[in-house]
């Protein structure tokens, strides 16, 4: 399924930190945050993104204890001509991931698993990481190689900032998925830039995963007061069932004091949650759950929120979105962050105690 993500590197943050977005687009909609903590088979604890199912465990975006975090989008060009791998082989992303999430703290690390995965490895990704001592990057991995993009380096990203949708640089050219939402968070962000302001999760949230800028018609239709539209080539789309952004920490500073928000099924019907790993098992009910096979509250809510938006009407395989409970939703939700913020600000994050009574009185709209 189609993803829509970016590496923001600490010179164009408010906060002066790295931070990574992924807006989650799949063919499961139920979706929750779990805790893993460090074991015998875990270096590291971490909180990741997963579908509400069993199975093996995978990961679809998370942050661990030494504040290495990972996310992907899936890339539609990248395989190479000839590779006839069977299906029963691949989609192998969330599972490495997870293993990601478990055993690196640095982006050597990562490279270092990805080398060491027996071909072939079962994947058509664009992984974002970025870790707490500096490093940012996209690695483009197809079932054989792997191509590094350093957001860090001026001649890869000279304005500080990557961003990949559903096709890799590296890829077949001109093959893929995604360039309009390409286009249209690249146009967002540009535009953020250059208006001298910086890029934070709150921003990141309300004007990349909320956002109904469309490139290729060249206006918002939120925002010209349009009643219904037809749901194709936005950043928020039917498919799209989480949003997570993690900001990381600097160099020298406590990597636990990394944050990831989270935001379970369609953006505008999903407040966004700060999660933070040193907290544990601490985190808010509504937004996982004690049986794996159980439902994130917090995204059934949001899932059946987002049904009345979504009309009958289609044109093809696009529904029709009602843009007027939109409006009204975003208006509730943003409402719901605003006092969830406010009490967010005037915590002290390195004190547990402070965390756990702000993750057990928080309210999830």
């Amino acid at each position: 399924m189609c993803c829509t993500s970016a590496i923001f590197s600490g010179k164009v943050t408010a906060s002066g930190r790295p931070e990574i977005w992924k807006n989650r687009d799949s063919g499961y909609m139920q979706n929750r945050i779990n805790y893993a903590p460090a074991g015998a088979d875990i270096k590291y604890s971490f909180l990741y993104l997963s579908n509400s199912k069993g199975g093996d465990p995978e990961a679809w975006s998370g942050v661990n204890s030494a504040g290495f975090s990972i996310m992907n989008t899936v890339s539609y060009n990248i395989r190479q001509e000839g590779d006839n791998t069977p299906d029963e082989l691949m989609d192998r992303e969330g599972i490495v991931m997870y293993k990601a999430l478990c055993c690196c703290a640095t982006l050597e690390d990562f490279e270092q698993l990805l080398s060491s995965l027996e071909a072939p490895y079962g994947l058509e990704t664009n992984f974002g990481v970025i870790d707490s001592f500096g490093g940012a990057a996209y690695y483009e991995v197809n079932n054989y190689t792997w191509v590094k993009y350093d957001v860090n380096d001026e001649s890869v990203a000279p304005d500080g900032y990557l961003i990949r949708s559903n096709y890799s640089f590296s890829g077949r050219e001109g093959k893929g998925q995604g360039y309009v939402r390409y286009d249209n968070a690249s146009k967002q962000i540009k535009d953020r830039l250059e208006s001298g302001a910086k890029i934070d999760p709150v921003w990141i949230m309300n004007s990349l995963s909320r956002s109904y800028w469309q490139s290729h018609i060249g206006f918002d239709p939120l925002e010209r007061g349009n009643d219904f539209f037809l749901d194709k080539d936005f950043i928020p789309r039917k498919s799209t069932c989480a949003v997570t952004i993690v900001e990381g920490v600097n160099p020298g500073e406590d990597p636990q004091q990394a944050v990831m928000w989270a935001a379970l099924g369609y953006p505008p019907t999903s407040q966004m949650v700060p999660l933070m790993v040193v907290a544990g098992e601490y985190m808010p009910a509504e937004m996982t759950a004690k049986n794996k096979y159980l439902n994130s509250e917090a995204c059934s809510r949001s899932l059946k929120r987002k049904a009345a938006i979504f009309s009958e009407k289609k044109s093809g395989d696009y529904h029709y979105i009602d843009l007027d409970k939109i409006r009204k939703e975003l208006k509730q939700t943003r409402s719901s962050e605003d006092k969830m913020l406010n009490q967010w600000e005037k915590l002290d994050k390195t004190d547990t105690g402070q965390l756990r009574k702000f993750y057990e009185e928080i309210e999830i709209r």
